[in-house]
């Protein structure tokens, strides 16, 4: 009885079994490095995504799209996720269990650059001074973790500054509440005026891939899959217009630079300007004069 009227009304609702029966899939969105000018654009670019697969691809690939602000709050939520767009950082570090599907752009990778004022001559000087990185993601560390600096550039909490975006984080340089700028080189045109010299570019980086959680997709399913993202042509994002299919290769790359920085020796002691001075040896002093030790025998 209870069967007949969940069918009465799913037909009344124009649902089938089906439909009400199948779990959320989820397309989840996790791009805590690229810069959007406002927040609810990322879910947009997720809609946008999960539209044109829909229309591709059926309702196979019906997904809804959520974004994530952790990595850890997309690994919690993993059961629900059927495909996601993430940074090539995320898919290096956990390339064991996603397979990348296709990258962003038409095969062109991307850096991470620093950028300083006149007063920051070297890296070294940054101890010294603040690190603003645009992101409008809380918090930025969770965005910098799954960066690779090659050992040149260790990135401290007390260094790091949080802006919500590119002109935030330009601004506090201009008042000189930050020293240097972190942020792709998409991001330089807009800058180019503000006479920053660049301090430190790194390795080049995949840009945000769309993937699997898994590694058992059937090969036909996903030059499907494959063939559906080369055809996207987005409209929210400038540089998330259109995707290329991508191997392991470059993502295997990226891990083990990842693994050679975790096994890297630490840095040798800098020595500063003025190095302590060593205690002189002390000469031995001259002992008092003695009077020397006379042997005395019995007499017989």
């Amino acid at each position: 009885m209870i069967q007949r009227v969940l069918t009465v009304l799913c037909v009344l609702l124009g649902l089938t079994h089906a439909a009400l029966a199948a779990p959320e899939r989820v397309l989840a969105i996790y791009l805590p490095g690229v810069y959007f000018p406002q927040l609810e654009r990322k879910l947009d670019l997720g809609s946008e995504l999960a539209t044109h697969l829909q229309k591709k691809l059926g309702d196979k690939y019906h997904l809804s799209a959520r974004v994530y602000v952790s990595a850890e709050a997309m690994d919690a939520d993993a059961n629900r996720i059927a495909m996601i767009l993430t940074e090539s950082p995320y898919v290096a570090q956990n390339l064991p269990k996603l397979l990348p599907l296709a990258a962003a752009g038409t095969g062109s990778d991307t850096r991470l650059a620093v950028l300083a004022t006149a007063a920051v001559r070297s890296l070294t000087d940054l101890k010294r001074g603040g690190l603003v990185y645009a992101s409008p993601v809380e918090p930025p560390q969770a965005f910098l973790e799954h960066f690779v600096f090659e050992g040149e550039l260790a990135i401290g909490k007390d260094m790091l500054q949080p802006a919500r975006d590119v002109a935030s984080a330009l601004s506090l340089l201009s008042v000189q509440k930050a020293q240097a700028v972190l942020l792709y080189e998409d991001n330089l045109a807009s800058i180019r005026a503000q006479n920053l010299r660049t301090l430190y570019r790194s390795e080049l980086l995949p840009r945000p891939t769309v993937v699997l959680p898994g590694r058992t997709a059937d090969p036909a399913e996903q030059q499907k899959l494959k063939d559906a993202l080369t055809s996207f042509k987005g409209l929210v994002h400038p540089d998330l217009q259109t995707f290329h299919p991508v191997t392991d290769g470059p993502y295997q790359k990226l891990r083990d630079r990842m693994q050679q920085k975790s096994r890297r020796q630490p840095k040798l002691l800098e020595l500063t300007d003025e190095p302590t001075q060593l205690p002189m040896p002390r000469l031995a002093q001259p002992t008092p004069l003695q009077v020397p030790l006379k042997a005395f025998a019995p007499v017989d």
